[in-house]
């Protein structure tokens, strides 16, 4: 059962703590006795309500029903009246508790100055002399007042005479006191201005009894901070490599390092791992904006530098640290690579000509798949094609397709540093090897596999069980197949669906992809490939997967792509209609569940139907596969398996008004197998089989 005392304790407990005192706003004293209360009520109402003037003394209020509301407290449960008494005037009257002058003279002294001190860090008008002077005295009146606190209350007690009070009412005030006189300074600092926080914290720590629990209250308060900077964070994170840097890194500097600085104030990285962590990963954010500019081969300007700098001042880590130095020494030595490259690049075209020169480039192009080198190229080939050297700075007329590069960790972009490296020697000796290349599509996060549109090469016949060894493939040569899109199954972390829904979302999800790519569904073949349930990133494993499916293209009949159809990575990604099935022998292999059918099926059902998202106009949704016989039964007549069918779609559908079910069941042709499993599909529809928007619950 709750506690009076700690409830009203903890409601106070806050900036408002003086303000809510119902001693204050009626401008009684703490000892104030009932007669005294209800004739100050009826006289302050009376006069309010007729709207005549009238002097309130100390009242802090003139809302006569905030008035009542406080004299009705004080009137009323005394383990409330209790706690309000700790926070109100006590005056200098000491004849009836036995307490020292001194103790009520510093109680009343530490209630003002802290009701003070709150009260203009409220206002912000402060000047230029912020209200340190009053925390200061409002803590150490507190500090002089504790001792001799119990004492008081226990008179208090005895005077209030009431058998709701006892000794372990002014317990519970001394354990909660702490708190009360803390939070305020607590929850000021994490929501008034940023240049105010390590002072209210410093405030807060040094009250009464509070060393230990400020921290916790700090940790508590600043919780939503924390969140909202971490979501923010990887949002941002996902965002990198699919448009404009610039916008991000405005965001950064603008709304998130902001954040962090506030809470660098409240709880400093040195003595916080949770604020030392968001230092490091705002400084990789910074990092990898500025390593996608090295990626577009935009590190000429100063951005890159700039964000690289920006990112050594917010990391900690060491390895964090590392990595951004490695970085910054690796754009000036790809600057100076570039120059170098650039200039043989032109002697060749002015010792040879044209022609040479373009058939350099575009023999580099191929063999490389350095989005940084490949960028460059496409500049200097388009100097060229305008007519100027390929020394020559261009500004293209429009604005650059961007493919996303794939995010790196530390050593691996330093290996791609190394290969760079090499590349370009080789050129300069006039050597050129291609070496063979593997290509995963199964990293836990996909900024880490090779973009969308990388191209492959024949597979093994048991590629599929592979999927972190795929050959990977030249795209201005034909190819087998390309790696067409990377779609999110659920968020991450979140339950596994289940391994038949998973593969039934991964393949609907990889085929909508190959139809907003503008691709046949009768010539080409989408593979999804996803992790298993023991992979799954469920939040209550160690898993770091980010509960994506891979897609994999290729023809039907094995012949290889011509480099003049590879898909466009950036192709529009609305939801677009799949060929699916509603019922074969593997159940996984049907359209999901919770997806819809777009077209009124009619007296049979044919092999594919379309599924849509239910957001898109559909007849009907898919709401599960039931089983409703299990293999080796045997063929109990169509009578039998069409009822079956529906009591078992039934049961599974709700109540839903103006809304009918639909009941697919197999045909005896299922009962030749006998280790197959016999289920029905269920659809819901409208009554009157008119399409509809949005999902049924």
């Amino acid at each position: 059962m709750p506690d009076p005392i700690v409830d009203e304790m903890r409601r106070l407990a806050g900036p408002e703590l003086y303000r809510r005192n119902a001693f204050r706003i009626s401008g009684l004293l703490a000892d104030a006795d009932g007669r005294t209360t209800r004739q100050v009520s009826q006289r302050l109402r009376a006069a309010l309500e007729m709207g005549a003037d009238v002097d309130l003394g100390t009242a802090t209020s003139s809302d006569p029903h905030e008035i009542q509301a406080a004299c009705d407290l004080i009137l009323g449960d005394p383990r409330r009246r209790l706690v309000h008494e700790v926070f109100a005037p006590w005056g200098t009257n000491v004849s009836d508790c036995g307490c020292s002058l001194e103790l009520h003279k510093n109680h009343d002294l530490a209630v003002k100055a802290h009701s003070n001190a709150i009260a203009r860090e409220q206002s912000g008008e402060w000047g230029k002399t912020p209200p340190d002077s009053e925390w200061t005295r409002a803590r150490q009146s507190w500090g002089k007042v504790v001792p001799g606190l119990a004492r008081h209350l226990e008179h208090r007690v005895r005077d209030l005479d009431d058998r709701q009070l006892d000794k372990s009412a002014v317990e519970e005030i001394r354990r909660e006191l702490p708190r009360a006189l803390t939070q305020p300074a607590v929850d000021l600092a994490v929501s008034g201005p940023t240049t105010r926080a390590a002072r209210l914290v410093s405030h807060a720590q040094r009250f009464p009894m509070a060393a230990a629990l400020h921290r916790r209250l700090l940790m508590s308060a600043a919780n939503p901070l924390y969140e909202e900077l971490e979501d923010r964070r990887t949002q941002i994170a996902q965002r990198i490599g699919d448009g404009p840097v610039d916008p991000i890194v405005a965001e950064i500097e603008d709304d998130l390092l902001p954040r962090l600085a506030r809470l660098d104030a409240l709880l400093p990285p040195g003595k916080n791992p949770r604020t030392s962590a968001l230092h490091d990963q705002l400084a990789i954010l910074l990092n990898n904006c500025a390593v996608e500019l090295m990626n577009r081969g935009e590190f000429n300007d100063g951005r890159a530098e700039r964000y690289l700098e920006q990112a050594a001042t917010v990391a900690i880590d060491q390895h964090e640290l590392s990595l951004v130095r490695d970085n910054r020494q690796m754009l000036d030595v790809n600057r100076r690579a570039m120059e170098s490259f650039r200039s043989q690049v032109d002697q060749l075209y002015r010792l040879q000509g044209k022609t040479a020169a373009v058939r350099l480039l575009r023999q580099v192009r191929r063999e490389t798949k350095l989005q940084t080198l490949r960028a460059e190229i496409d500049k200097m080939l388009a100097s060229i094609s305008a007519g100027r050297s390929p020394s020559s700075p261009y500004r293209p007329p429009t604005k650059q397709r961007t493919v996303r590069p794939p995010r790196t960790r530390g050593q691996r972009r330093r290996r791609a540093l190394v290969a760079w490296l090499i590349v370009l020697a080789l050129i300069g000796l006039g050597v050129w090897h291609w070496w063979p290349r593997e290509v995963n599509v199964y990293h836990d996060k996909i900024a880490d596999n090779p973009p969308a549109g990388t191209c492959l090469g024949k597979q093994a016949d048991d590629w599929l069980s592979e999927p972190t060894k795929l050959r990977g493939s030249d795209c201005d040569k034909p190819h087998w197949g390309e790696v067409l899109a990377y779609v999110p199954i659920t968020k991450a972390p979140a339950p596994y669906p289940g391994a038949v829904q998973t593969t039934a979302l991964a393949n609907f999800l990889c085929g909508e992809a190959l139809v907003q790519h503008e691709l046949s569904e009768t010539e080409c073949v989408v593979n999804a490939i996803n992790a298993s349930a023991q992979s799954w990133n469920t939040g209550k494993n160690s898993s770091k997967y980010e509960n994506y499916a891979a897609c994999v293209m290729h023809r039907h009949d094995g012949a290889n792509i011509p480099a003049s159809e590879a898909p466009r990575p950036n192709k529009p990604t609305g939801p677009k209609p799949v060929s699916m099935s509603l019922f074969t022998t593997n159940v996984a292999l049907n359209a999901p569940v919770g997806t819809c059918v777009r077209d009124a099926i009619g007296d049979r059902l044919t092999d594919t139907v379309k599924i849509v998202r239910c957001s898109e106009w559909h007849w009907a949704q898919i709401f599960g596969y039931p089983t409703i016989y299990k293999p080796g039964q045997p063929w109990p007549g169509d009578n039998a398996v069409i009822a079956a069918a529906q009591k078992a779609c039934a049961r599974g559908i709700p109540s839903l008004p103006g809304f009918s079910s639909w009941a697919g069941s197999p045909d005896s042709s299922w009962w030749k197998d006998p280790k197959q499993t016999k289920y029905a599909y269920c659809l819901v529809h409208r009554a009157d089989d008119k399409p509809f928007k949005g999902a049924l619950t």
